[in-house]
């Protein structure tokens, strides 16, 4: 998480935000293997994207 600092800053001052950016990790595999915390996470970013769809999306692009 560290290497996104920069980037964190970068979004910060490109869009002008006044408050902190938290890094939020969601990590797939290529065969669609994610880690127990994936969906606290999803969670966190506030999204309503499932876990399965993130799966189905890595399957499908080891096809090309």
């Amino acid at each position: 998480m560290d290497k996104y600092q920069n980037l964190a800053r970068e979004l910060k001052k490109l869009w002008k935000v006044n408050r902190p950016i938290n890094i939020i990790p969601i990590v797939v595999g290529a065969l669609g293997t994610t880690p127990k915390i994936l969906e606290e996470n999803l969670k966190r970013a506030e999204t309503t994207v499932s876990i399965e769809l993130l799966q189905k999306v890595a399957l499908y692009s080891q096809s090309y």
